[in-house]
């Protein structure tokens, strides 16, 4: 098993914990664990995936939040 751990907090964290729900499949899994989002894969390959869904995100939230203000 394969793990990466990123910490994010304000509106990244409501994001994550709403897409935890969403990114769930048989190789891999993203979930929320108090202020940090975990990302589990049996492979890399599937770690990869996860975590291209992980920055992405990072990275439309921080542009909306850099949008607001």
């Amino acid at each position: 098993m394969y793990r990466f751990t990123v910490e994010v907090e304000g509106l990244a964290l409501d994001v994550f914990k709403t897409l935890e729900r969403e990114v769930n499949f048989k190789r891999g899994r993203l979930y929320v664990q108090g202020n940090r989002v975990v990302a589990e894969a049996q492979d890399l390959a599937s770690l990869r995936s996860l975590l291209h869904t992980v920055f992405r995100s990072l990275y439309l939230v921080e542009f909306v939040e850099m949008l607001e203000g």
